[in-house]
Protein backbone atom coordinates (compact mmCIF):
# COMPACT_ATOMS: atom_id res chain seq x y z
CA UNK A 1 0.00 0.00 0.00
CA UNK A 2 1.11 3.45 -0.40
CA UNK A 3 3.45 4.75 2.11
CA UNK A 4 1.74 8.81 2.30
CA UNK A 5 5.31 10.24 3.20
CA UNK A 6 4.12 11.35 6.46
CA UNK A 7 5.26 8.19 8.76
CA UNK A 8 8.97 7.98 8.45
CA UNK A 9 12.23 5.14 8.13
CA UNK A 10 14.98 5.28 10.48
CA UNK A 11 17.82 8.05 9.65
CA UNK A 12 16.84 11.82 8.07
CA UNK A 13 13.54 13.04 8.06
CA UNK A 14 11.53 13.24 5.21
CA UNK A 15 10.68 17.03 3.72
CA UNK A 16 7.23 17.22 3.67
CA UNK A 17 7.90 20.29 0.80
CA UNK A 18 9.27 17.39 -1.28
CA UNK A 19 6.62 14.97 -1.06
CA UNK A 20 4.20 17.58 -1.64
CA UNK A 21 6.01 18.33 -4.73
CA UNK A 22 6.51 14.74 -5.31
CA UNK A 23 2.63 14.19 -5.48
CA UNK A 24 1.61 17.57 -7.54
CA UNK A 25 4.06 16.73 -9.79
CA UNK A 26 2.26 13.11 -10.12
CA UNK A 27 -1.12 14.56 -10.57
CA UNK A 28 -0.07 17.51 -13.06
CA UNK A 29 0.98 14.67 -15.13
CA UNK A 30 -1.80 12.66 -14.49
CA UNK A 31 -4.32 15.63 -15.18
CA UNK A 32 -2.06 16.62 -18.67
CA UNK A 33 -1.47 13.03 -20.29
CA UNK A 34 -3.47 10.39 -18.56
CA UNK A 35 -2.37 7.43 -16.71
CA UNK A 36 0.11 5.55 -18.73
CA UNK A 37 2.26 8.47 -19.66
CA UNK A 38 2.78 9.11 -15.79
CA UNK A 39 6.31 7.57 -15.33
CA UNK A 40 8.84 7.76 -12.07
CA UNK A 41 11.38 9.22 -14.55
CA UNK A 42 8.32 11.60 -16.08
CA UNK A 43 7.69 12.32 -12.13
CA UNK A 44 10.92 13.15 -11.18
CA UNK A 45 11.87 15.49 -13.64
CA UNK A 46 8.44 17.58 -13.05
CA UNK A 47 9.27 17.55 -8.90
CA UNK A 48 13.16 18.47 -9.70
CA UNK A 49 14.09 15.33 -7.41
CA UNK A 50 16.04 12.42 -8.36
CA UNK A 51 14.08 8.87 -8.75
CA UNK A 52 16.26 7.18 -5.45
CA UNK A 53 14.35 10.42 -3.56
CA UNK A 54 10.59 9.20 -4.76
CA UNK A 55 11.88 5.47 -3.94
CA UNK A 56 12.60 6.64 -0.28
CA UNK A 57 9.31 7.33 -0.08
CA UNK A 58 6.84 4.80 -1.92
CA UNK A 59 7.90 1.45 -3.61
CA UNK A 60 6.49 1.93 -6.87
CA UNK A 61 4.85 3.95 -9.54
CA UNK A 62 1.18 2.79 -8.51
CA UNK A 63 2.40 3.76 -4.87
CA UNK A 64 2.60 6.88 -6.11
CA UNK A 65 0.01 7.78 -8.24
CA UNK A 66 -2.40 6.15 -5.36
CA UNK A 67 -0.81 8.40 -2.85
CA UNK A 68 -1.65 11.44 -5.00
CA UNK A 69 -5.01 10.37 -5.88
CA UNK A 70 -5.56 10.27 -1.69
CA UNK A 71 -4.60 13.98 -1.58
CA UNK A 72 -6.71 14.86 -4.32
CA UNK A 73 -9.72 13.86 -3.16
CA UNK A 74 -9.62 13.38 1.14
CA UNK A 75 -12.33 10.80 2.53
CA UNK A 76 -15.16 12.97 3.04
CA UNK A 77 -17.41 13.17 6.27
CA UNK A 78 -21.09 12.12 5.94
CA UNK A 79 -22.93 14.19 8.63
CA UNK A 80 -25.92 12.70 10.76
CA UNK A 81 -28.44 15.60 9.93
CA UNK A 82 -31.42 13.41 11.31
CA UNK A 83 -32.91 13.00 8.46
CA UNK A 84 -31.75 10.11 5.16
CA UNK A 85 -32.97 12.38 2.58
CA UNK A 86 -30.79 15.60 3.99
CA UNK A 87 -27.64 13.70 4.00
CA UNK A 88 -28.47 12.20 0.75
CA UNK A 89 -28.18 15.93 -0.53
CA UNK A 90 -25.76 17.02 0.98
CA UNK A 91 -23.29 13.83 0.49
CA UNK A 92 -24.38 14.15 -3.59
CA UNK A 93 -23.58 18.10 -3.01
CA UNK A 94 -20.47 17.41 -2.29
CA UNK A 95 -19.68 14.57 -5.01
CA UNK A 96 -20.62 17.29 -7.14
CA UNK A 97 -18.49 19.66 -5.86
CA UNK A 98 -15.46 17.26 -5.83
CA UNK A 99 -16.55 16.31 -9.84
CA UNK A 100 -15.71 19.70 -10.70
CA UNK A 101 -12.67 20.17 -9.14
CA UNK A 102 -9.86 20.77 -11.93
CA UNK A 103 -8.56 17.44 -13.23
CA UNK A 104 -10.95 15.02 -10.97
CA UNK A 105 -13.19 13.97 -13.90
CA UNK A 106 -10.13 12.59 -16.10
CA UNK A 107 -8.22 11.16 -13.01
CA UNK A 108 -11.37 9.43 -11.76
CA UNK A 109 -12.03 8.17 -15.18
CA UNK A 110 -8.59 7.24 -15.71
CA UNK A 111 -8.30 5.30 -12.18
CA UNK A 112 -11.58 3.16 -13.20
CA UNK A 113 -9.86 2.54 -16.24
CA UNK A 114 -6.44 1.83 -15.34
CA UNK A 115 -7.72 -0.76 -12.59
CA UNK A 116 -9.51 -2.74 -15.33
CA UNK A 117 -6.42 -3.57 -17.41
CA UNK A 118 -3.82 -3.50 -14.39
CA UNK A 119 -4.56 -5.79 -11.17
CA UNK A 120 -1.53 -4.21 -8.96
CA UNK A 121 -3.10 -0.99 -9.69
CA UNK A 122 -6.75 -1.94 -9.10
CA UNK A 123 -5.53 -3.83 -5.47
CA UNK A 124 -3.69 -0.87 -4.68
CA UNK A 125 -6.60 1.69 -5.60
CA UNK A 126 -9.67 -0.06 -4.30
CA UNK A 127 -9.33 1.26 -0.64
CA UNK A 128 -9.43 4.98 -2.53
CA UNK A 129 -12.15 4.33 -4.61
CA UNK A 130 -14.52 2.16 -1.64
CA UNK A 131 -14.30 5.47 0.16
CA UNK A 132 -17.79 6.66 -1.96
CA UNK A 133 -19.88 3.53 -1.42
CA UNK A 134 -18.50 3.51 2.04
CA UNK A 135 -20.06 7.30 3.12
CA UNK A 136 -23.43 6.46 1.19
CA UNK A 137 -23.43 3.22 3.22
CA UNK A 138 -23.10 4.85 6.47
CA UNK A 139 -26.13 7.25 5.47
CA UNK A 140 -28.75 4.65 4.33
CA UNK A 141 -27.61 2.38 7.45
CA UNK A 142 -28.66 5.37 9.64
CA UNK A 143 -31.66 5.70 7.40
CA UNK A 144 -32.88 2.48 8.58
CA UNK A 145 -32.26 2.61 11.93
CA UNK A 146 -33.67 5.75 12.33
CA UNK A 147 -37.21 4.55 10.18
CA UNK A 148 -36.36 6.65 6.89
CA UNK A 149 -35.51 3.55 5.02
CA UNK A 150 -37.13 0.12 4.84
CA UNK A 151 -35.19 -2.85 6.82
CA UNK A 152 -35.46 -4.85 4.04
CA UNK A 153 -33.46 -2.50 1.74
CA UNK A 154 -30.58 -3.84 -0.57
CA UNK A 155 -27.89 -1.49 0.83
CA UNK A 156 -25.21 -2.25 -1.70
CA UNK A 157 -27.37 -1.86 -4.32
CA UNK A 158 -29.03 1.12 -3.54
CA UNK A 159 -25.15 2.50 -2.83
CA UNK A 160 -24.46 1.52 -6.56
CA UNK A 161 -27.77 3.35 -7.59
CA UNK A 162 -26.76 6.34 -5.85
CA UNK A 163 -23.05 6.72 -6.45
CA UNK A 164 -23.76 5.55 -10.50
CA UNK A 165 -26.20 8.14 -10.99
CA UNK A 166 -22.89 11.59 -10.20
CA UNK A 167 -20.64 9.36 -11.24
CA UNK A 168 -22.25 8.54 -15.03
CA UNK A 169 -23.20 12.00 -15.17
CA UNK A 170 -20.14 13.14 -14.32
CA UNK A 171 -17.53 11.10 -15.72
CA UNK A 172 -19.30 9.52 -18.80
CA UNK A 173 -21.47 12.52 -20.41
CA UNK A 174 -19.18 15.59 -18.77
CA UNK A 175 -22.59 17.25 -18.02
CA UNK A 176 -22.61 19.55 -14.96
CA UNK A 177 -23.85 18.50 -11.76
CA UNK A 178 -26.49 21.04 -9.37
CA UNK A 179 -28.09 20.88 -6.49
CA UNK A 180 -31.36 20.60 -8.17
CA UNK A 181 -29.85 17.30 -9.87
CA UNK A 182 -28.91 16.32 -5.97
CA UNK A 183 -32.43 16.97 -4.81
CA UNK A 184 -33.61 15.55 -7.78
CA UNK A 185 -32.35 12.19 -7.31
CA UNK A 186 -32.67 11.67 -3.36
CA UNK A 187 -36.37 12.99 -3.91
CA UNK A 188 -36.77 9.74 -6.08
CA UNK A 189 -34.52 7.55 -4.06
CA UNK A 190 -36.25 8.50 -0.24
CA UNK A 191 -40.18 7.53 -1.64
CA UNK A 192 -38.65 4.60 -3.22
CA UNK A 193 -37.03 3.23 -0.07
CA UNK A 194 -39.35 4.73 2.30
CA UNK A 195 -41.06 2.11 4.68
Amino acid sequence: MADSGSATRAGRPRNSDTTSAILDATLELWMERGYSAVSIDAIAARAGVSKPTIYRRWSGRQAVLVAAIERLVPPGEVPDLGSFRDEVIAFLRDRAAMYRTKGVRRIMAGSVAASAEDDDFQRDVQPFLDRFPAGMRIIIQRGIARGDVRPDVDIELLTAMINGSFYYRSIIEHKGLDDRAAEFVADIVTSAVAP
